[in-house]
């Protein structure tokens, strides 16, 4: 894996597609009082925001930890 580079296929689309639902949503609610509904987009772009930040490096940072040789906070000789 290089670094850098999101894992998971969705990871790479996450950050501008969770932007363009918040600018949607914007839009929506403020220049044409939009229905309830379009609050989905809302709560999906700012969960994609956090799923892109929190999962961003679990993969690289499970990998240098397995190399690091820690198992259960005891370390290699």
């Amino acid at each position: 894996m290089t670094p850098n580079r999101p894992h998971h296929p969705w990871l790479a689309l996450a950050m501008p597609l969770a932007i363009a639902m918040l600018i949607f949503w914007a839009v929506m609610t403020f220049a044409f009082s939009g229905p309830g509904w379009v609050h989905l987009f809302l709560t999906l772009g700012v969960f994609l925001v956090i799923w892109r930040i929190t999962a961003g490096g679990t993969e690289d940072a499970w990998e240098r930890y397995k190399k690091s040789g820690s198992v259960r906070g005891k370390r290699k000789a």
